[in-house]
């Protein structure tokens, strides 16, 4: 098993004649709302995290928001 969404990583092992026989995925449902940007970033720019994660384009990348930060000037 490979867990990990990086392809860097995995097209190294793979380069190296290493077979993955199965590659992870991360349930949405493990993902915290807050870390949606954070996910879709990594999709958008090549990471793989699954079919559930498949069809991140530019719109959607715009579209996700994190979580709201009140900053407290005082």
């Amino acid at each position: 098993n490979f867990i990990s969404m990086s392809d860097m990583k995995y097209n190294a092992i793979v380069g190296t004649g290493i077979k993955i026989v199965n590659r992870v995925e991360i349930p949405p449902e493990l993902v915290p709302p807050d870390a949606q940007v954070e996910i879709t970033a990594k999709v958008f720019h090549g990471y793989n995290a699954g079919d559930a994660y498949k069809g991140i384009d530019e719109k959607a990348l715009k579209e996700t928001k994190g979580r709201d930060y009140h900053y407290d000037k005082s």
